[in-house]
């Protein structure tokens, strides 16, 4: 439930302006969604001036709705202690109001747990209109006319403001891989956060793990596709000085790094737009930053076999594929000027991904019905099973689960309900995919089995982001031969 601030509280808060850009104001939006533990984000730009959110999450109490647009007020965080605790992306209770203040603000919403959802139209900082209202669920929240009473301030925004609004929704969308975002024509569709990398542009990348982050990086020897250059802390986008320069020491030209790290050991309460941060093992982390990057970029001869790869892909991708042979742990093939090394669990694991998904999204994936005795009146708990599939129905005050996809077993949603991981629609290709030592029946499965390959829409490398295979010139090899 929303509630103000304790003064104690408000005078230890970075405050200040948060209306300073449509962008900066559609950033606050996306934020909110996510804290309503949304699982569902449509964002709807017109123009800088005139945007909608939508989401599915938790919703808004009708009795809340004014309280909602007043500073300082939040459901957030209750003492200053929560700060060490914080998971939220917000916490300050003053991104409404002060939107509010330059705009004609028009919130929607209905509370997960009340029957009747709730309408309030706010125009400079001024409350026109509330009112109870019949509403589906979640909230929508209508930004109009912003700036209307700030010309000089409307007159200074750029026309490339559309193109940043974009982005930050591109931000979002890369730290929340298991949300629904879809913002005009594009979609983005739960997924591993491999693919979700790959979304946003990063192609040819080089994963390295520590145990503070995951990162995607890809180095100046290997071409450039963008510029993307991201760094998270706990999936807040953020500017982290320390971690950019020693990305450009180690010749890092592109990135998409997520670190991760106990609440308490980040300070987020110092700007406004919170997209400044202090980590305060800042040195462990750029000291395991350097090792592992250093390891898994450096020392490994495959730079030139990348950049082959991108030269020539749409080459590759349109040709067959001729089958040479296969043992126990490769396949191997040609196309008159390549021959392939593939990974046959890879390979398969690729397309058994694929078609998981496409069936997934399609909804064609079977169910089945289960009887589960817990009782659950989390709804934080009900979002996280609707994002795996898993059907429930409410009874009175708590929900029950009816169905799961087949994929999914009822331990699975026993780990959901207990806040651990199930296995993942890449772990289930996985494991479902051939294990090294097998050995096909046929050349014709092997075929079988290169044609669904060759549909697919990611090809070089597997959904945890290993190679799938390796190749070389056959001109490489008549030389070495001494053929030329």
């Amino acid at each position: 439930m929303i509630h103000r601030l304790d003064e104690s509280i408000i005078s230890k808060i970075a405050a200040g302006q948060i209306a300073v850009s449509p962008s900066a104001v559609l950033k606050e939006l996306i934020e909110n969604s996510i804290d309503a533990n949304a699982s569902k984000i449509v964002v709807d730009i017109v123009s800088p001036f005139e945007f909608k959110v939508v989401d599915d999450g938790e919703g808004i109490p009708l009795e809340d709705l004014p309280l909602s647009v007043e500073r300082f007020a939040t459901s957030k965080i209750f003492s200053i202690d929560d700060f060490n605790r914080l998971k939220t992306y917000g916490f300050r209770g003053e991104a409404l109001h002060a939107i509010s203040l330059f705009s004609e603000l028009r919130i929607k919403s209905r509370y997960f747990n009340e029957d009747i959802g709730g309408e309030i139209f706010v125009r400079g900082g001024e409350i026109v209109d509330y009112k109870p209202i019949t509403f589906s669920g979640g909230t929508a929240v209508s930004v109009s006319n912003l700036y209307f009473n700030a010309p000089i301030r409307k007159r200074e925004i750029s026309k490339a403001e559309k193109t940043k609004m974009k982005a930050v929704i591109m931000d979002y969308a890369l730290a929340n891989e298991s949300i629904f975002f879809k913002v005009g024509d594009r979609v983005f569709y739960p997924s591993s956060l491999v693919e979700r990398v790959k979304m946003v542009g990063i192609t040819n990348f080089k994963v390295a793990e520590g145990r503070f982050f995951i990162g995607f990086f890809k180095t100046s020897f290997e071409g450039k596709s963008g510029k993307v250059r991201k760094i998270f802390v706990n999936r807040r986008p953020v500017i982290v000085k320390e971690i950019s320069e020693l990305l450009k020491k180690l010749m890092i030209d592109e990135y998409v790094l997520f670190i991760d790290v106990p609440p308490s050991s980040v300070d987020v309460n110092l700007s406004p737009l919170k997209d400044r941060v202090i980590l305060k093992n800042i040195r462990n982390i750029l000291d395991e930053i350097e090792k592992k990057v250093d390891t898994s970029l450096y020392k490994f001869p495959s730079f030139a076999t990348r950049r082959l790869l991108k030269e020539t892909e749409e080459a590759f991708y349109q040709s067959r594929l001729n089958i040479i042979g296969s043992d126990d742990t490769v396949v191997i093939c040609e196309d008159g000027e390549y021959y392939y090394f593939f990974d046959k669990h890879l390979l398969h694991e690729r397309v058994n991904y694929e078609l998981l998904l496409e069936k997934l999204f399609k909804g064609e994936v079977d169910r089945v019905n289960v009887e589960i005795g817990e009782r659950i009146e989390d709804y934080q708990k009900v979002v996280t099973l609707g994002r795996f599939g898993v059907e429930v129905v409410k009874e009175k005050n708590f929900y029950k689960v009816v169905s799961i996809p087949s994929i999914l077993t009822v331990e699975d949603v026993y780990k959901l309900l207990n806040g651990e991981s199930p296995e993942s629609i890449a772990s289930v290709a996985c494991k479902r995919a051939i294990k090294g030592g097998t050995t096909f029946v046929s050349i014709d499965d092997v075929q079988k089995l290169i044609n669904l390959y060759l549909s697919c829409k990611e090809k070089n490398v597997c959904p945890h982001g290993r190679p799938i295979f390796y190749r070389i010139r056959k001109r490489e090899i008549l030389k070495k031969l001494g053929r030329i």
